[in-house]
């Protein structure tokens, strides 16, 4: 009798003999290692996604375009990713998770290779779409994979979800601040990093486990578009929860457009590493309270958060008003921990509902509705700062995502 399978090395240990893999046989790593690499490479790409950020300013200066521009870049990433949701979503379901990794990997090297040799904004666009269909791709395969590997009975796949994505997003912008600031090839360098880490983790992920069997599915049907699911029966839960995503999402993608604009106008000297502390502030702190706090339930998570989100985004608005600096950046500590706790507790409550073989697809999903909350109100935004200003702009944002906090807040006493 076989009494321990030494899963992903291919080493079976019977109490007579110990058996070792065939010669050739490639080898796996563990299975808990995977889940943290999967974790970490989940920061990688949300480290890109937030390392133009800094950079918007110089760009600006350069190329001459507007604050409505501005946002419009912002935005087809966001739109790559909505595309990538709704094309390959649930794809690593039914094809593995490896196959789709590997092909975001390549994707996002080539986004990041376009971003740092751009002469215009037109090479902002098509790097940014490019990087969105990547990190789409990836992020839905990810979060299935996070949810694969994790230890039975436990909802680390989630906590680390959300901490690697709050952390992601903070340690790329406040990298490619410092960088900015500091050290040479102010709009180059912030993507030689990143296409080294992401070269690095291909060998990885060839070697990791693979938690998917492929199913009898024929060639034609694979290429299929795989949507995004909704969990059957569970349509209303999941319309009230994604409010959640709403909510957060919209600060979100708001700080990553129009964030270091505003810091920028409120501090005189060291524009870019300010710029970068911004997003940090958010995002680092999230990630922060969702690792601290991560015994909470989703309900409670989510009642704090958005009760925080509501107070910190008044700061917000009144620190533009009065032209305070450090209030906006104590209300953006504030902020941060209302958007990791509504953020995680959302996420947990939504991929509860997902059953084991459409995780990808219900994860995508979630993220379908993130990243438009993303998008939408920060084009709105651009577009309303060109006619009444930043200042006053940024108020309407306060307000408008104070309205969502609520919504989100108030949604978790009617589910059922």
């Amino acid at each position: 009798m076989i009494r321990s399978d030494l899963e992903g090395w291919g080493m079976t240990i019977a109490p007579e003999v110990v058996r070792t893999p065939e010669r050739g046989a490639p080898r796996r790593l563990p299975r808990q290692f995977s889940f943290w690499f999967v974790g970490a490479l989940l920061g990688v790409y949300l480290m890109a996604s937030t390392a133009p950020s800094p950079m918007y300013s110089i760009y600006q200066q350069h190329w001459g375009f507007s604050t409505t521009v501005l946002t419009a870049v912002f935005a087809v990433y966001s739109l790559g990713i909505l595309a990538a949701l709704l094309l390959v979503g649930s794809l690593s379901d039914h094809v593995g998770r490896k196959p789709v990794l590997l092909v975001s990997l390549a994707v996002e090297l080539t986004s990041l290779v376009v971003l740092a040799v751009a002469p215009g904004v037109g090479w902002l666009y098509v790097g940014r779409i490019l990087q969105g269909l990547a990190t789409g791709a990836a992020t839905s395969t990810i979060s299935g994979a996070l949810l694969d590997f994790q230890p039975a009975g436990t909802n680390r796949g989630s906590l680390i979800n959300g901490v690697s994505a709050s952390w992601g997003m903070a340690s790329g912008s406040l990298m490619a601040g410092v960088l900015v600031q500091y050290a040479p090839g102010p709009t180059v360098l912030s993507y030689v990093v990143l296409i080294i880490a992401l070269v690095a983790a291909i060998p990885v992920v060839v070697t990791m486990p693979e938690p998917v069997t492929r199913g009898s599915r024929s060639l034609r049907e694979l290429l299929r578009p795989q949507r995004p699911t909704v969990p059957a029966g569970k349509g209303r839960a999941f319309a009230l929860l994604a409010t959640t995503m709403l909510a957060t999402w919209t600060v979100g993608g708001t700080y990553m457009s129009l964030g270091p604009s505003i810091a920028k106008g409120m501090v005189a000297g060291s524009p870019y590493l300010i710029g970068g502390l911004v997003l940090a502030a958010l995002a680092g702190v999230g990630g922060l309270t969702q690792l601290l706090l991560s015994r909470w339930t989703g309900e409670r998570a989510v009642r704090v958060g958005t009760s925080l989100l509501v107070v910190a985004l008044a700061g917000v608005a009144t620190s533009v008003a009065i032209g305070s600096p450090t209030l906006f950046f104590v209300a953006s500590l504030v902020l941060g921990v209302g958007w990791g706790l509504t953020f995680m507790g959302g996420f947990r409550l939504l991929t509860a509902l997902a059953t084991p073989e459409h995780r990808a697809g219900t994860s995508a999903m979630i993220y379908v509705v993130a990243y438009t909350s993303a998008s939408v109100p920060a084009v709105i935004l651009g577009f309303v700062t060109t006619v009444v200003g930043l200042p006053t702009a940024t108020i309407v944002f306060a307000a408008a995502a104070s309205l969502f906090a609520v919504i989100a807040g108030l949604a978790t006493f009617v589910r059922r």
